[in-house]
Parts: C-alpha cells; sequence; structure tokens
C-alpha cells in the first residue's frame, strides 16, 4: 500500500499497446489493452492492501506535483561531458505511460465527491478550529548571552516533562522561545541555532499534546516545520496534533510529508495505519468501504436500464442482506485477522422517485418493518422532507442510491443510507457489460407479491435483479413493463 503502488496501477489501467514476443520467439504479437474495468481496479485495490481511506489519501498524494528535489538526478547530467551524457541517455527507462483519465481515477472522483445524507454535515460540525497564524515570540533584540538562556531553559523544561510536570514545562520552554532571536537574524553557517528553536517548539508541541491543548500545540507544530521543513519531527508533531484534533485526513497528509523525508523509516507507516483505522471506524468512511465494493455492479445496473437524460427522476433501492460491520471492513484486513469477508444476498431495484416516496411513506408508519429500514445508521427516524431536498440539491447527473442494510448494532436490524454519486459523460467505458438475464418463463405475480410485503407496499420495482455478493449481477431478473405490463402503474 504506497503511492508507488498507486502509480502502477494506473499505468496498468491506462490504454495502451504492447509489442510482445510470439512464443517461438520469431516474431512480435501486437497487443491492444483497453480501459481496465473498475471491477478489476476494486479487486487490485484489496489486493494491493488499500482501503477506501488510504486509497482516497494516496491518490491525492499522486496528484500533487513533485517538488524540485524531483529533478535533482536530472541536472546531474548537465556537469558531465557529451559522452556520458549520451551514456546515461541512453541507459534511462523510458518513463512508463500513464493516463490522467482511467478507471482509478473514476473510482478517485465517484468516492471522494459521494454525497452521503446527514454522515457529512455530522463530520463537518464535529471539526476542531485550527490556528491560521501565530504570533512570533521570539525576541528582536537578544541577551548577549540568549545561547545560555535558552539553554538553561530548555534543560529545566525537559526536566519538568521527565516529571510529568507538563505546564511548567511548556513556561520553561516558553521562556527558551522568547530568549531566541528571530529566525532572519541566524546568521549563515549557524543552522544548528535555527534547529534550537524548531526543537522548542516541538518540545512545547509535545508538552501541550499531553494536557490536550491540541489547537496551541498545532501552532507550535506548524512553526517547527516552517522553521526546519526539511526535519521529520515537525510533521510527526504535526500529525499527531490534527489527530487528536479529529482532523484525520490531514493528519494523513502530515504523516505522508513525514514519510517523504524518511522513507526507510517504517514509524510512518505505524503511524499512517494508526489514522486509517481512526478514520474508517467513522460512519462516512464506513459508507464508503462499503461503497468501493458496491460500485461497479451498481454503476452496471443503472447504467444497464437508466437513460442518460432521467437520472433524476429514479431511485436505485439495494436491500442488502447481510452485516454493514463485515461488508464495510476491508476484506484483506478481515483475511489477516482470520475472519470471513462479508458476504450477502442483495436486492437491486429501480423505481421513479413519486413511487419512492409513496412507498417510504407507508414503510415509516410500519410498527414492524420486515426487510426495510426506516432509520438511518445513527437511529434517528427517516425525513421524506430531508432526502427530498437531499436528493433535489445534488448538482448535475448523479444516481440516488437507497441502501437497506443489516446494522449488528443495538437493535440488529435494517439501516438506511441514502447517497447520491455523480455521473459523468463516457462512465460505461469503465463498467463491464454483462450479459442481460433471459426473461421470466412464468408469471412473476409470486414475486411482486413479496416484493409489496418487503418495502414496496405502494408501487412496484420497474426494475428487479438480485446478487450473491460477492458474485454476479442479474439485473434486470424482472422489467415490470415486458413482464408484468398490468401492474406497470401500481
Amino acid at each position: 500500500m504506497s503511492v508507488a503502488d498507486l502509480r502502477r496501477l494506473v499505468q496498468r489501467a491506462t490504454p495502451r499497446v504492447e509489442d510482445v514476443r510470439s512464443p517461438d520467439r520469431t516474431d512480435f504479437i501486437r497487443r491492444e489493452h483497453g480501459h481496465l474495468p473498475l471491477r478489476e481496479v476494486v479487486d487490485a485495490l484489496d489486493a494491493l492492501q488499500f482501503s477506501s481511506a488510504s486509497f482516497l489519501a494516496c491518490f491525492r498524494e499522486l496528484q500533487e506535483p513533485e517538488g524540485p528535489e524531483a529533478d535533482a538526478d536530472n541536472a546531474e547530467p548537465l556537469v558531465l561531458s557529451k559522452e556520458e551524457r549520451l551514456k546515461r541517455y541512453c541507459a534511462a527507462k523510458p518513463a512508463a505511460e500513464m493516463s490522467n483519465d482511467t478507471a482509478v481515477h473514476q473510482l478517485y472522483r465517484l468516492l471522494s465527491q459521494v454525497k452521503i445524507l446527514d454522515l457529512e454535515q455530522e463530520a463537518a460540525s464535529s471539526t476542531h478550529s485550527t490556528p491560521s497564524s501565530s504570533i512570533p515570540e521570539w525576541t528582536t533584540v537578544p541577551e548577549s548571552n540568549w545561547q545560555q538562556l535558552v539553554a538553561t531553559e530548555k534543560a529545566k523544561g525537559g526536566e519538568c516533562f521527565k516529571q510529568k510536570d507538563f505546564q511548567t514545562a511548556i513556561k520553561h520552554y516558553t521562556k527558551a522561545i522568547q530568549a531566541s532571536p528571530k529566525p532572519a537574524e541566524v546568521r549563515e553557517g549557524e543552522a544548528s541555532e535555527a534547529s534550537t528553536l524548531s526543537a522548542l517548539f516541538s518540545n512545547r508541541c509535545a508538552a501541550q499534546l499531553q494536557l490536550d491543548d491540541g489547537v496551541a500545540a498545532l501552532a507550535d507544530a506548524r512553526i517547527c516545520v516552517q522553521l526546519t521543513p526539511s526535519w521529520p519531527k515537525g510533521r510527526f508533531r504535526e500529525g499527531c496534533c490534527l489527530r487528536q484534533l479529529g482532523l484525520l485526513e490531514d493528519a494523513q497528509r502530515a504523516f505522508a510529508a513525514g514519510q517523504r523525508l524518511e522513507p526507510d523509516n517504517r514509524e510512518w507507516c505505524k503511524e499512517l495505519e494508526k489514522t486509517e483505522k481512526l478514520l474508517l471506524a467513522q460512519p462516512a468512511y464506513q459508507v464508503k468501504q462499503l461503497l468501493m465494493q458496491l460500485l461497479p455492479d451498481v454503476l452496471a445496473a443503472w447504467l444497464r436500464v437508466a437513460q442518460p437524460n432521467d437520472t433524476s427522476e429514479y431511485v436505485l433501492q439495494l436491500q442488502v442482506n447481510g452485516s454493514f460491520q463485515q461488508l464495510s471492513a476491508c476484506k484483506w484486513r478481515q483475511l489477516q485477522e482470520g475472519l470471513q469477508p462479508g458476504k450477502a444476498q442483495i436486492r437491486y431495484a429501480i423505481l421513479d422517485q413519486k413511487g419512492y416516496f409513496a412507498n417510504l411513506a407507508v414503510n415509516l408508519q410500519s410498527s414492524s418493518p420486515e426487510g426495510f429500514a426506516t432509520r438511518d445508521l445513527q437511529g434517528k427516524l427517516l425525513s421524506i422532507p430531508k432526502i427530498k431536498k437531499f436528493l433535489d440539491d445534488s448538482e448535475g447527473k448523479s444516481v440516488a442510491l437507497h441502501i437497506d442494510v443489516k446494522d449488528e448494532g443495538k437493535d440488529n436490524g435494517m439501516k438506511s443510507i441514502i447517497t447520491s454519486l455523480p455521473l459523468e459523460d463516457g462512465l460505461e467505458r469503465f463498467v463491464s457489460k454483462a450479459k442481460s438475464p433471459d426473461p421470466p418463463k412464468a408469471s412473476v405475480d409470486s414475486v411482486l407479491t413479496i416484493q409489496r410485503r418487503s418495502g414496496f407496499p405502494k408501487s412496484y420495482p420497474k426494475y428487479l435483479g438480485f446478487q450473491m455478493f460477492p458474485g454476479d449481477l442479474n439485473f434486470p431478473v424482472i422489467d415490470l413493463l415486458r413482464d408484468a405490463p398490468a401492474h406497470a402503474g401500481k
């Protein structure tokens, strides 16, 4: 699980033409590789031990422009002789072709732009304020013996820290900082003094973290990073502060920046994994992990029957007869822990929004819901006005997706997840086309009767299909207009 792994996957997903030797090695065979489908990308990410959180974080890092240090090796040949430059040019491996429009890019856009009713609002309201800037504390006119003052206060602060007297330690570190000259006055050749100032902010940051003052600690960590950008500990402090404040995505970025400074230090992997586990414990990321597994089949079902201009008129409903806790966990992690990956029977149903809300209104009146949910993951009763507003506020073409899934929580009942997935032109390039099931040979009335009792009391689905997950999707098994036209208006 790394940016390098993700880069190789993007290269593999890029359409290309390759010339390979024939089996008898007497000729070349030209092979054309088209777009890698979404299902293969999702399976490859699982094999590479990516979660939805680590995938989003690594992809953001992959998209960032490389810094000037990345060009250091390319600049070296300029000081070599012409013959040496030619040798180096011939020995250099050609850059692998990599598109910026692959199924990997599409998956990133889907997961990063998906909207989840209520969960995103809750995440936004729980974020902490972070300091945008801090007033410098160092002196503009240092004492003649400022080095001795700084060393004394720093030593006192370190002793207090060992004794767990963090408040007093902060006071000593602050006195040391105030006695130090501002960075611009540190003369060339005295880089150690700048490092000392950075270390003081780092130490005070650590003491503030012990007192749960994450905002003040973060301010010190960021000054530390500004003073010595190449010092890994500054990024470590920044990541720890952000994680304590609950800003887990920002913490991931800070730890990843530190890892780039120390690629051989395994401690960064531990910090990133610890942060990722916290992220995946959040309902919003659990939903994204579930969506990451279901997206290829969800989009295949939608694109098979939905008209391009009718996306806003329909809702895709999934009844997932499986555990949310198991299905929202990484398959590779479950196997590592000796657990069985999640499995489920899934019903796919597409119906117009008018019928969807009519069914929902009746379902919400049920005293003992069976086969459908009336509450969300937080246990709140579903609100039709809120869902209508959520779907109406979706910008551009999108898939309105309603998922009912078993929640192994307190009541062990079904819970709802309402999402809106963005649809882009050309999305079908990344979705595998499966063969449509044969039409039913007998009456479908008994199947429709079951649907009426399990979530569709007022309006039948326009299209109905099923899946044993993980496994092939059979959709649509029933086309209401084709197989039961008498019920099409019901």
